[in-house]
Protein backbone atom coordinates (compact mmCIF):
# COMPACT_ATOMS: atom_id res chain seq x y z
CA UNK A 1 0.00 0.00 0.00
CA UNK A 2 2.66 2.29 0.49
CA UNK A 3 3.65 2.11 -3.23
CA UNK A 4 0.26 2.97 -4.05
CA UNK A 5 0.19 5.86 -1.67
CA UNK A 6 3.27 7.11 -2.73
CA UNK A 7 1.42 7.52 -6.24
CA UNK A 8 -1.21 8.68 -4.88
CA UNK A 9 -3.75 6.27 -5.93
CA UNK A 10 -7.19 6.52 -5.39
CA UNK A 11 -7.69 3.25 -4.42
CA UNK A 12 -5.77 4.20 -0.98
CA UNK A 13 -8.81 5.85 -0.03
CA UNK A 14 -11.31 3.54 -1.42
CA UNK A 15 -10.64 0.39 0.13
CA UNK A 16 -13.72 -1.38 2.11
CA UNK A 17 -13.08 -2.61 5.53
CA UNK A 18 -12.19 -6.08 6.09
CA UNK A 19 -14.08 -8.84 7.07
CA UNK A 20 -13.79 -11.51 10.55
CA UNK A 21 -12.96 -15.04 9.58
CA UNK A 22 -15.90 -16.20 11.02
CA UNK A 23 -17.77 -13.80 8.39
CA UNK A 24 -15.51 -14.92 5.62
CA UNK A 25 -16.41 -18.75 6.36
CA UNK A 26 -20.41 -17.81 6.63
CA UNK A 27 -20.56 -16.62 3.45
CA UNK A 28 -18.09 -19.11 1.85
CA UNK A 29 -20.25 -21.90 3.58
CA UNK A 30 -17.34 -23.54 4.40
CA UNK A 31 -14.20 -23.38 6.64
CA UNK A 32 -11.64 -21.46 4.39
CA UNK A 33 -7.42 -21.34 4.60
CA UNK A 34 -6.44 -18.94 7.03
CA UNK A 35 -4.53 -16.92 3.74
CA UNK A 36 -7.81 -16.51 2.19
CA UNK A 37 -9.74 -14.82 5.36
CA UNK A 38 -6.70 -12.62 5.97
CA UNK A 39 -7.12 -11.60 2.61
CA UNK A 40 -10.63 -11.07 2.95
CA UNK A 41 -9.40 -8.98 6.44
CA UNK A 42 -7.35 -7.03 4.67
CA UNK A 43 -10.21 -5.41 2.37
CA UNK A 44 -13.36 -6.40 1.53
CA UNK A 45 -13.34 -4.92 -2.15
CA UNK A 46 -13.81 -1.32 -3.41
CA UNK A 47 -16.04 1.31 -2.49
CA UNK A 48 -17.57 2.93 -5.48
CA UNK A 49 -18.38 6.62 -5.68
CA UNK A 50 -19.35 9.17 -7.87
CA UNK A 51 -17.25 9.77 -10.94
CA UNK A 52 -14.40 6.71 -10.07
CA UNK A 53 -12.92 5.09 -13.37
CA UNK A 54 -12.13 1.34 -13.27
CA UNK A 55 -8.34 2.50 -13.56
CA UNK A 56 -9.47 4.56 -10.02
CA UNK A 57 -10.60 1.22 -8.25
CA UNK A 58 -7.26 -0.82 -9.52
CA UNK A 59 -4.70 -2.71 -7.02
CA UNK A 60 -2.49 -3.76 -9.92
CA UNK A 61 -2.93 -2.55 -13.87
CA UNK A 62 -6.17 -3.70 -14.70
CA UNK A 63 -7.44 -5.46 -11.88
CA UNK A 64 -9.39 -4.48 -8.57
CA UNK A 65 -9.88 -6.04 -5.34
CA UNK A 66 -13.20 -7.78 -5.62
CA UNK A 67 -15.65 -7.89 -2.23
CA UNK A 68 -16.62 -11.16 -0.95
CA UNK A 69 -19.79 -10.99 -2.18
CA UNK A 70 -18.74 -9.96 -6.00
CA UNK A 71 -16.62 -12.92 -5.38
CA UNK A 72 -19.24 -15.40 -4.53
CA UNK A 73 -21.39 -14.30 -7.60
CA UNK A 74 -18.45 -14.65 -9.67
CA UNK A 75 -17.55 -17.96 -8.73
CA UNK A 76 -21.15 -19.51 -9.30
CA UNK A 77 -21.34 -18.06 -12.21
CA UNK A 78 -17.90 -19.37 -13.48
CA UNK A 79 -18.27 -22.54 -15.16
CA UNK A 80 -16.49 -26.07 -14.02
CA UNK A 81 -12.50 -25.67 -14.55
CA UNK A 82 -10.32 -28.58 -13.46
CA UNK A 83 -7.53 -26.65 -12.66
CA UNK A 84 -9.54 -24.56 -9.99
CA UNK A 85 -11.44 -27.80 -8.64
CA UNK A 86 -14.17 -27.64 -6.16
CA UNK A 87 -12.81 -24.73 -3.18
CA UNK A 88 -11.56 -21.33 -4.85
CA UNK A 89 -12.73 -17.92 -4.79
CA UNK A 90 -11.54 -15.06 -6.83
CA UNK A 91 -9.79 -12.23 -4.97
CA UNK A 92 -8.89 -9.68 -7.70
CA UNK A 93 -10.87 -9.14 -11.25
CA UNK A 94 -11.38 -6.73 -14.08
CA UNK A 95 -14.24 -5.83 -16.07
CA UNK A 96 -13.75 -8.21 -18.62
CA UNK A 97 -14.34 -11.60 -16.38
CA UNK A 98 -10.44 -12.19 -16.03
CA UNK A 99 -9.88 -12.52 -12.50
CA UNK A 100 -6.97 -13.98 -10.34
CA UNK A 101 -8.36 -16.76 -7.94
CA UNK A 102 -7.18 -18.65 -4.60
CA UNK A 103 -7.73 -22.53 -4.71
CA UNK A 104 -7.07 -25.16 -2.20
CA UNK A 105 -7.92 -28.75 -1.88
CA UNK A 106 -8.60 -29.77 2.15
CA UNK A 107 -6.43 -27.53 4.51
CA UNK A 108 -3.33 -27.31 1.76
CA UNK A 109 -2.06 -23.49 1.16
CA UNK A 110 -4.12 -21.44 -0.87
CA UNK A 111 -2.45 -21.30 -4.72
CA UNK A 112 -3.28 -18.48 -6.86
CA UNK A 113 -4.23 -18.89 -10.84
CA UNK A 114 -5.22 -16.65 -13.09
CA UNK A 115 -8.34 -17.57 -14.99
CA UNK A 116 -8.61 -15.22 -18.50
CA UNK A 117 -11.78 -15.72 -20.51
CA UNK A 118 -11.41 -17.88 -23.60
CA UNK A 119 -7.36 -18.94 -22.38
CA UNK A 120 -6.45 -22.23 -20.07
CA UNK A 121 -6.38 -21.75 -16.47
CA UNK A 122 -2.60 -21.31 -15.28
CA UNK A 123 -1.42 -21.75 -11.60
CA UNK A 124 0.82 -18.01 -11.00
CA UNK A 125 1.31 -18.12 -7.56
CA UNK A 126 2.46 -21.05 -4.88
CA UNK A 127 0.39 -18.93 -2.58
CA UNK A 128 -1.30 -15.71 -2.07
CA UNK A 129 2.11 -14.26 0.07
CA UNK A 130 4.16 -14.99 -3.15
CA UNK A 131 1.58 -12.88 -4.92
CA UNK A 132 1.78 -10.05 -2.85
CA UNK A 133 5.37 -10.15 -2.92
CA UNK A 134 5.84 -10.20 -6.87
CA UNK A 135 2.95 -7.08 -7.06
CA UNK A 136 5.24 -5.05 -4.53
CA UNK A 137 8.37 -5.76 -6.29
CA UNK A 138 6.99 -4.50 -9.55
CA UNK A 139 5.92 -1.32 -8.13
CA UNK A 140 9.50 -0.82 -6.45
CA UNK A 141 11.20 -2.20 -9.37
CA UNK A 142 8.89 -0.30 -12.50
CA UNK A 143 7.10 -3.08 -13.58
CA UNK A 144 4.23 -1.34 -12.17
CA UNK A 145 3.27 2.44 -12.16
CA UNK A 146 1.42 5.42 -13.49
CA UNK A 147 1.83 7.05 -17.38
CA UNK A 148 1.44 10.35 -18.29
CA UNK A 149 -2.18 10.26 -18.07
CA UNK A 150 -2.42 8.92 -14.45
CA UNK A 151 -3.21 5.41 -15.45
CA UNK A 152 -1.51 2.53 -13.87
CA UNK A 153 0.37 0.73 -16.16
CA UNK A 154 2.16 -2.06 -16.77
CA UNK A 155 5.97 -3.17 -18.21
CA UNK A 156 5.41 -6.97 -19.61
CA UNK A 157 8.51 -7.75 -19.89
CA UNK A 158 10.05 -6.18 -16.73
CA UNK A 159 7.06 -7.90 -15.13
CA UNK A 160 8.13 -11.37 -16.70
CA UNK A 161 11.72 -10.70 -14.85
CA UNK A 162 10.28 -9.52 -11.76
CA UNK A 163 7.61 -13.01 -11.54
CA UNK A 164 10.86 -15.36 -12.50
CA UNK A 165 13.33 -13.62 -10.05
CA UNK A 166 10.75 -13.34 -6.85
CA UNK A 167 9.02 -16.68 -7.60
CA UNK A 168 12.79 -18.35 -7.95
CA UNK A 169 13.62 -16.98 -4.53
CA UNK A 170 11.04 -18.87 -3.18
CA UNK A 171 11.88 -22.33 -4.62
Amino acid sequence: MTQLAALKRPIVAALSPGLSSEQVESELGCSVPEDVAIWFGWCNGVAYFAGQTQDDANLIPGYAPLSLSEAVVLRESYPDDPVLGPDWIPLLGNASGDFYAALWRGSEQPQVAGVLSGEPTEIEFQNIELMISVFSECYFRGAFGVDERGMLTMDPELYEVVHSEVVGQYM
